[in-house]
Parts: C-alpha cells; sequence; structure tokens
C-alpha cells in the first residue's frame, strides 16, 4: 500500500510503553511503526461501532415523495 490517502500521526510515549513496544517488534521482526499501526487498527476496530451500524442509516430511504422517487426527480436541480 503507497502513501495515498494515508496521514501522519506524532505523539509521546512514556519509556515503559515505548520500551513493550520495542520488545513486540523485536521479538516479531516487524518496524515498530508496523506494530503501531497494527495497535491503532484493532483499537478502533474494537471501540468504534461498524458504520452499518450507525442509526442514520435506519433513516436513509425512508422518506417518501408524491409523485416519483427522489433521485428520478428534475425539479430540484439548480
Amino acid at each position: 500500500m503507497g502513501m495515498q490517502g494515508r496521514k501522519v500521526v506524532q505523539t509521546e510515549l512514556d519509556s515503559s510503553t515505548y520500551a513493550r513496544l520495542r520488545h513486540y517488534a523485536e521479538k516479531r521482526k516487524l518496524p515498530l511503526k508496523t506494530v503501531v499501526r497494527e495497535a491503532l487498527a484493532a483499537f478502533v476496530e474494537q471501540k468504534e461501532d461498524p458504520i452499518d451500524e450507525d442509526p442514520i442509516f435506519r433513516i436513509v430511504g425512508r422518506g417518501k415523495l408524491k409523485g416519483r422517487d427522489w433521485s428520478q426527480r428534475k425539479d430540484w436541480r439548480p
């Protein structure tokens, strides 16, 4: 995967957390940034609700318009 669409995140860690991450990375012969990237992805996956469970998607498409479906209407365009 290239750098397109990626963002840089910088932060400070206490020395104990840094040492544990470094040890984990060295044991698995991985770069530290790969370990941190995987840890952040796992954290978000665990903590964030899947987007398709967002309540906003329960109302999408429930509105009724007189006449035709909104996607077929021409009068809403400027």
